[in-house]
């Protein structure tokens, strides 16, 4: 995955698996990225390797289940980067076990807040944002989606 040189990206998500790797695929000299996720030193290091490409790097410590988190991941990455290209919504809560085995129920309200509202709070406050640069949002999905699988019930 390429953009234009320039283009300030927020990616959720960022600091470990397929957001981690995203990062670096996009990582380029010009490309400005705002890293969101909720570990800080595993983000610092994604941001490491992205300078080392040649991109810009913003750490966000972010928890996307909190909304405030998400309108200042938005705030901040305007702020630095002076607007918003592209919004790639990554950040996601798996469930690992049938839910009829589950102890934990509090583990559906994470999933709903990080997989759902996660990204409409995300995407509420870039929109205008978004708008004015004629942007985009980018949703990564999951597979689950379009195939139950026994161990995924809460989540897909």
């Amino acid at each position: 995955m390429r953009f234009p040189s320039n283009q300030a990206v927020l990616l959720t998500g960022a600091s470990v698996g397929i957001g981690r790797e995203m990062a670096l695929q996009l990582a380029a000299p010009g490309v400005r990225l705002a890293l969101a996720a909720r570990d800080a030193a595993k983000l610092d290091e994604v941001a490491a390797l992205c300078l080392r490409a040649g991109a810009e790097a913003l750490v966000l410590p972010t928890d996307v289940a909190i909304e405030d988190d998400c309108r200042r991941a938005v705030e901040s990455t305007v702020a630095a980067f002076g607007g918003l290209d592209t919004l790639l919504l990554n950040a996601a809560q798996d469930m690992g076990v049938r839910l009829d085995m589950l102890d934990d129920t509090g583990v559906l309200e994470r999933i709903v807040r990080v997989n759902y509202l996660g990204p409409a709070w995300m995407t509420h406050s870039a929109l205008e944002h978004l708008k004015r640069s004629r942007g985009r949002i980018v949703v990564v999905s999951s597979l689950a989606g379009l195939t139950g699988v026994p161990t995924r019930t809460g989540y897909a």
